[in-house]
Parts: C-alpha cells; structure tokens; sequence
C-alpha cells in the first residue's frame, strides 16, 4: 500500500482585472472530461480537484469566497461517481477546459489545482497564458515521476505509471477501497474531512483512476515551463512525505524555471493543504485571485 499512498499523495499578475458576466454562462459546449458546479458572480475561478477526488474538496473554499468570484468547480470523469471517458484521460481534461473556457467566453480566468489539478493548472499555462487571468498550483508538482529524483526521464516514468496502473487493476474493489482510505489517512488530518473525502474518492473508477496515473507518470511539464506568462501561484504542504529541507530542494528544482512563481508552504499542513489549515491557505490564495 506504500505505493498507493505515494500516488494518491503527489497525484496537483500583469493582466487587467476583466469582468465577468453576474449570472453563471449558458454552455455552448458540453464537456464529457469533467462536470461543473457553477455559483457567485465576478471573477471567473475555476477549480480542479485531484487523483480521485470530487469537486466537493473546495467547499470551504467555495464557502470562504462568499459568492465573490464566479466559481466553477470541476469534478473530473470517473472520479467520485461521474462516468468515466476513455483514454487519453489528461489530454481530455485539458483539452475540455480549454473549449469550456472558450464556449462560455470566460475573461481571463484564473484556474486553481489541487494535485493532478495542480499540474493541469501548469500545463494550461504552458500551452495558454495568454487566456489565463492566473494559476494557482496546489500540490502539484510539473513532473511527478521526479519528485525523488530530478533526472528521471519521460520513458521511466511511463514504466513506473505503468506498473502502478498493473497494480491497481489487478487490486479486488476492497483492496482498492482500503488502499485508499489508508493513502487518504496519510494526506488529511481532520477525521471529518477524511471520512468526507474518503467516501467520495471510493465511488472513483478504477480503470480511470489507473489510466490517470499511469498519464500522469509519463507527463514531463518541465521543459516548458519557461513558456508560462500568466502569474503563477504555488502553495505546497510544509508535511510531506519526506523531510522538510528535501521536500523545499523537490519544490525549488522543478518550479524555479517558471519566472516569477511565488512558491508558499503551509505550515502543519499535510496534502490536502486547504482542508488542513484552511486559514493558511486562504492567506495565500486571495491575494493570488485579484
């Protein structure tokens, strides 16, 4: 189950302030990568869970915002009871959000991550800045196969998402459910959020959670971080897996090369920063929605 704790956990300026339309937009377009919740009015946020995760993570958020930007929160296909999609699962959801972004001419947007949402935000910067009002990275690291190592490579990344996409199709439906419960334990401290999340997360499809990963191993954002314009928030768990000074050492050799990135860590926070220290986290992300 190390393994499937290690997945579950690393698995997420100069523009004018636009304005956008006060009542949620009429879609154009109907995504089949993602569902949205939308609310409030102002500013368009929008808001990607992680690896398993429903859009329901943000509520404190959501509830912090009191209706002052105008939210939409995503619950990614085959997460959390949506229906999955069929694979390439990461270019989809990028793909969609961009067309969504578009359909529903959202002004500048600023897109807020958490962990696989987290390295959504950094590729939509890499490849749309010039849409974006903004990203705010929460856990998500641009390649995940190197977090322990810096000169992993693509091809070796796919091999271990390979692996661990083996491993979790081979799991029964309880050994799956019980991994999770057991990586989630590792990643959020309050009982409550944990059995919240935890109930949701088990309602995810195994081969979609499999296949995000597996995407998720091989993607290398690294390379095209240099391209990023749009400012560019990251907020990082100060309790990691590993020991604070190699956590910072992960964080700094895989970010310095976005210019400008205002790198935070939340103190006593383990990954799901914004439920653990919800306080914490809000000091840093409003400043970065403005």
């Amino acid at each position: 189950m190390k393994h499937l704790a290690l997945a579950l956990l690393i698995a997420a300026c100069g523009s004018p302030k636009p304005t956008t339309p006060p009542a949620p937009p009429v879609d154009s377009f109907v995504p089949t990568a993602f569902a949205v919740k939308v609310s409030g009015t102002g500013r368009a946020v929008i808001f990607i869970p992680g690896l398993g995760s429903p859009g329901s993570v943000w509520d404190g958020t959501i509830a912090h915002l009191g209706g002052r930007v105008q939210a939409h929160v995503l619950t990614l296909a085959g997460f959390a009871g949506q229906p999955p999609i069929k694979p390439p699962f990461l270019l989809s959801v990028h793909d969609q959000i961009v067309h969504y972004i578009h359909a529903n001419h959202l002004d500048h947007p600023i897109i807020v991550g958490h962990s696989l949402g987290g390295m959504m935000t950094l590729w939509l910067a890499e490849t749309n800045s010039s849409d974006l009002g903004g990203i705010v990275d929460v856990e998500g690291l641009p390649f995940l196969a190197a977090v322990a190592d810096s000169t992993v490579t693509e091809a070796q990344g796919a091999a271990t998402g390979q692996q661990m996409h083996d491993m979790f199709m081979k799991m029964s439906d309880t050994q799956f459910v019980a991994g999770t419960k057991q990586a989630l334990a590792g990643m959020i401290t309050k009982p409550e959020d944990l059995e919240r999340i935890g109930l949701e997360t088990e309602k995810s499809d195994r081969e979609t959670f499999a296949n995000a990963f597996a995407e998720l191993s091989a993607k290398d954002l690294r390379p095209d971080l240099p391209k990023i314009t749009t400012k560019v928030t990251i907020i990082a768990a100060g309790n990691g897996p590993a020991p604070r000074p190699q956590l910072e050492a992960a964080w700094h050799t895989q970010t310095d090369a976005i210019k400008g990135a205002d790198l935070h860590f939340v103190e006593d926070a383990k990954h799901f920063v914004m439920l653990d220290q919800p306080e914490a986290f809000y000091a840093v992300l409003d400043p970065a929605l403005h």
